[in-house]
């Protein structure tokens, strides 16, 4: 949901907004193959003495971290998918939210993420959370690469290979599968991918 008003940003989870209406925003830049991401926050705004003097970079800001941006230079922009998550009406409520995000994902607990470090404790009370159980859910859900399943495989011979507590990719690694023919199937897009019929998630299941 990109266009040119806001860059290479995707703004599907916040929808269209004023950057008038808002001093900065958390986000989340993925790389699409792997799925390892970096969880950040930019403002909006350029400020002179607390004034408000210019927009800032944000349309096409690639984040600072010493560790994604290598990774762009390598794979070109194109590689990774840029989101916009949450809003943030002032600083302490953007460093705040940034940081809460970045911990309750466990960015240094896990390789499936770019940061080296979570947010300064830049803010104080009082603050507001705008995480809600609808953003929550997004990162626990299938569509994050980072889920581990439980989900079955169904193969041409009528055998049904149920898989629990790995990633689709580890599974497809692991039996010499690709995952992008798997999530095909998945989604409807191929009805065979060598002796494999249907991939579902025990979630998905009607």
């Amino acid at each position: 949901m990109a266009s040119p008003a806001y860059g290479h940003w995707d703004v599907g989870l916040v929808g269209r907004f004023d950057p008038d209406s808002h001093l900065g925003f958390v986000y989340q830049i993925t790389h699409k193959k792997s799925g390892k991401s970096y969880i950040g926050c930019k403002h909006l705004w350029k400020f002179r003495k607390r004034k408000r003097v210019r927009a800032s970079e944000w349309r096409y800001y690639c984040s600072s971290s010493n560790y994604l941006i290598p990774e762009i230079e390598k794979f070109g922009k194109r590689a990774f998918k840029f989101e916009i998550l949450l809003l943030c009406p002032n600083k302490r409520d953007l460093y705040y939210n940034e940081t809460k995000l970045q911990m309750e994902l466990g960015v240094l607990e896990s390789d499936k993420y770019y940061n080296a470090n979570v947010g300064g404790m830049r803010f104080y009370r009082p603050v507001t959370s705008y995480i809600t159980v609808a953003l929550r859910g997004r990162f626990k859900s299938t569509g994050n690469p980072a889920y581990r399943g439980p989900f079955s495989i169904t193969y041409i011979d009528g055998r049904v290979e149920r898989v629990e507590d790995k990633t689709l990719k580890e599974w497809c690694g692991e039996n010499k599968y690709t995952q992008q023919r798997l999530s095909d199937i998945r989604r409807g897009r191929l009805s065979k991918y060598k002796d494999i019929i249907a991939m579902e998630y025990d979630d998905e299941r009607k």
